[in-house]
């Protein structure tokens, strides 16, 4: 028997079945339009997440950046983490497009001090003004922020450490980077407001330090971007090599990578595995549906002895039999199939219209479609398939 005979012949037996082949189908396309909702939406959203991740990064197609940490983490003074000979040395590896600083305003920095007491790591705070609750005398204003007055407020414990008469620690020059600040008001230690604030050791006016330390300003890392035909990753190691044996603050901490590439990818990875683990719960009903496609072949082949004797006596094999329920199982599901995808699409697609978002159809979606749907046919058919290709033809006779 020819395919095209066996084709015509399926489509036939459905059609004179019409109500339960619909029925039937209805459990496909509910299934497979389900998937397909939540693989649209699910890939829009990926899609829109990652665009405003790399919203910055628009003309450039990858963004390294190469971040400096150092070795003792208590001294860490606020200064330049890679200098102009380092930019420079990184500018001439070949792949890298350009340099671009990140800098951070800080306002929090630890040094380390010498008084009577030994030898002691005190945080700074830097602000405009102090509104500390004072044991002895004044807090700095905005006013000494702005006309740069080189003033601090210190901490009962550290007046205590520079001298056991506390009195006597106000009008005291303290050094800071070889720099004089007078000592104008001593804070009390108040152990509640510990608890919620963290409290610093020394408050500097922020205008004041920056203008007499070369600012607050720290270059914590650097971006890289990577000329096209060329692996960040073998670029960005070789410049953290490159920094490793020549750069400025190699010998106070490490250099590292983040590349941001990596970052983006592994975003997309999460969100593809959530959404197809949640279309997985959805296909659960295709399961089901699968059954009922199982359910009605098995029918049909109970209802068609008949039709199948008669081939078997006029000359068809059991290959033939096997083929032509098989055919019928396929053009049920894969008909279900297309119209689940238009379906589930069409939802999707009216969904997004009142989300940040779009949908737009995609290969992947409808051979995901396409698949699933061969799959269903495939596997709920075989069983009553064969079942019709092993009756026997003197059993049906007789029958």
């Amino acid at each position: 028997m020819k395919f095209r005979g066996i084709l015509l012949t399926s489509f036939q037996a459905l059609m004179q079945n019409t109500r339960r082949s619909l029925l039937t189908m209805i459990g496909i396309v509910v299934g497979i339009s389900s998937v397909i909702i939540i693989l649209s939406l699910g890939q829009g959203f990926q899609n829109y997440t990652l665009e405003n991740l790399n919203k910055t990064n628009k003309n450039e197609d990858f963004k390294i950046e190469i971040s400096f940490t150092p070795n003792d983490l208590s001294n860490n003074t606020g200064n330049n983490n890679f200098s102009e000979l380092d930019i420079q040395m990184i500018k001439n590896i070949s792949g890298v497009e350009t340099v671009t600083l990140k800098k951070t305003d800080i306002y929090s920095i630890t040094k380390n001090f010498i008084f009577k007491q030994g030898k002691y790591t005190k945080s700074i705070n830097l602000s405009d003004e102090s509104n500390t609750n004072l044991l002895l005398g004044r807090n700095y204003s905005k006013l000494d922020n702005e006309e740069l007055h080189k003033v601090v407020v210190i901490s009962k414990d550290t007046a205590e450490e520079i001298s056991p008469d506390i009195d006597s620690v106000l009008g005291y020059g303290l050094n800071v980077d070889n720099e004089l600040y007078t000592v104008i008001g001593i804070s009390k230690n108040d152990e509640k407001q510990a608890v919620f604030n963290d409290e610093a050791d020394i408050e500097i006016p922020k205008k004041t330090y920056d203008y007499y330390h070369a600012g607050s300003e720290e270059v914590s890392s650097i971006y890289l971007s990577i000329q096209k035909g060329y692996t960040p990753s073998k670029i960005a190691n070789n410049v953290v090599k490159q920094l490793t044996q020549a750069g400025s603050m190699a010998s106070k901490g490490t250099y590292s990578t983040i590349d941001m590439g990596n970052i983006m990818d592994g975003i997309s990875k999460v969100l593809s595995a959530l959404t197809y683990f949640i279309s997985g719960i959805a296909g659960i009903s295709l399961f089901i549906a699968g059954v009922g496609v199982m359910n009605m072949m098995y029918t049909s082949v109970s209802e068609r002895n008949r039709e199948i004797g008669i081939r078997r006596a006029v000359g068809a094999k059991k290959n033939d039999i096997r083929l032509q329920f098989l055919v019928e199982g396929l053009i049920l599901t894969l008909i279900s199939g297309v119209i689940g995808y238009l379906i589930g699409f069409g939802i999707a697609f009216t969904i997004s219209q009142f989300l940040p978002f779009k949908v737009s159809p995609s290969l992947s979606t409808i051979m995901i479609a396409i698949s699933i749907s061969i799959l269903i046919g495939i596997i709920f058919s075989v069983a009553p398939a064969n079942s019709a290709a092993r009756k026997e033809l003197v059993d049906i006779l007789n029958n």
